[in-house]
């Protein structure tokens, strides 16, 4: 069941691509965690603070104006491209909800539940690609030299098929380590922070890029920026705070142990 909803998430959203441009895409994929959150709470009963729901409501908003500074000449919003992301994003969360779930209860390694998740999902990928042509243009592609475009412009081929070879197997083996990060982040710490982390993650390649290369920065950039940073900072911090208190009842449990403890063996001495 998770493997279908995995392929689907991953056709959803790359066919939405064909309605909607990145700006729109990264705008809509920037909700992530409040569908996780939606999820959580249906899926495994789980309760957050109002505080966990004014945070993730800051990052979305920070990250969101952030993006809506350079989409609001570009993005693209079509209406079928925004059902099919929306899809994606119920898919994304339930399966992060799901997938903590599992892992936790039968007690399933982090890279083999990921190999059997896209494996099986692999499998329902080929055979949707395979009806659409997809996956013999892909293959046509893969066998022959250059570019989409010097194939289609007849121009003397940059890449060689070996180099597309090379390129895809690093990508997609950079691509399971992420996903075992994920998969592990999500067992030990739940799916709200792999969420989170994830579009920390997202975001931080977008600050950067910002910061490297000569793109325009105004203000709504800079408020959108501080917004999301301010809002990672907050929930840090309250984890570390939650974190240190429970050390601390550990303690006080152990020190209340042994003091009954020695209070036994003085009772029986």
């Amino acid at each position: 069941g998770l493997s279908v909803l995995r392929a689907i998430d991953l056709g959803m959203t790359n066919l939405a691509m064909q309605y909607v441009n990145y700006p729109a895409k990264t705008l809509m994929k920037s909700t992530r965690v409040v569908f996780t959150m939606i999820f959580g709470v249906i899926i495994t009963k789980k309760r957050y603070s109002a505080a966990d729901y004014g945070i993730v409501c800051l990052m979305v908003a920070g990250l969101a104006l952030f993006m809506h500074a350079d989409s609001t000449s570009s993005a693209v919003f079509q209406p079928v491209g925004i059902v099919m992301l929306t899809i994606s994003l119920l898919c994304d969360g339930a399966i992060s909800n799901m997938s903590e779930a599992i892992m936790n209860k039968y007690s399933v390694g982090q890279d083999e539940f990921i190999f059997r998740l896209y494996s099986i999902a692999l499998f329902f990928v080929c055979i949707a690609a395979s009806a659409n042509g997809d996956l013999r243009q892909g293959l046509v592609y893969l066998t022959t030299p250059g570019t989409l475009k010097e194939m289609n412009d007849g121009l003397e081929p940059t890449w060689s098929i070996h180099g597309k070879i090379l390129t895809m197997v690093l990508f997609s083996t950079t691509g399971f380590f992420g996903s075992s990060c994920s998969a592990a982040i999500t067992k030990s710490f739940g799916a709200l922070t792999m969420s989170i982390t994830s579009t920390a993650r997202k975001a931080t390649t977008i600050f950067l890029s910002f910061a490297l290369f000569p793109n325009e920065c105004t203000s709504e950039h800079i408020f959108g920026i501080v917004l999301f940073i301010a809002s990672l900072v907050t929930k840090s911090l309250r984890a570390s705070t939650r974190g240190h208190h429970h050390q601390q009842k550990q303690r006080y449990a152990q020190v209340e142990r042994d003091d009954i403890s020695q209070d036994v063996v003085n009772d029986c001495g």
